[in-house]
């Protein structure tokens, strides 16, 4: 008796629908995957764009920075390109110079004060 070849084609004919299904799938992702590929370099442009307005808008909303060298910066600037900035260790430096000056100063004035003053 002869095996009959209906089931073994219908089997067969599943499989290619199958793959062709899946093929048709893979061809659709694909294309939409290319679309946006083309579609990527406009949307970073966008990005930057907005990231620059952002950082621009913030710029300009924020308040004035804190500065040592307060006046009128665009000329104290120009004056100050051919020497070096004050460091803050350079300033504490200073403020200890001149307080311990100071303490000297004091000590002096009282130590001629107490000689001017009759002992009992």
């Amino acid at each position: 008796m002869a095996k009959p070849n209906g089931p073994k084609r219908s089997r067969l004919s599943a499989e290619e629908q199958l793959l062709e299904r899946q093929r048709n799938e893979i061809v659709r992702r694909q294309e939409e995957l290319e679309r946006r590929l083309k579609q990527l370099p406009v949307v970073l442009e966008a990005q930057e764009q907005q990231k620059r307005a952002l950082t621009e808008r913030r710029a300009k909303e924020a308040a004035p920075a804190i500065s040592p060298y307060m006046g009128s910066s665009m000329r104290r600037r120009n004056r100050t390109k051919g020497r070096s900035l004050r460091t803050p260790s350079r300033e504490r430096f200073l403020v200890r110079s001149k307080t311990i000056l100071l303490l000297f100063i004091l000590a002096v004035i009282v130590w001629l004060l107490m000689r001017q003053i009759p002992s009992v």
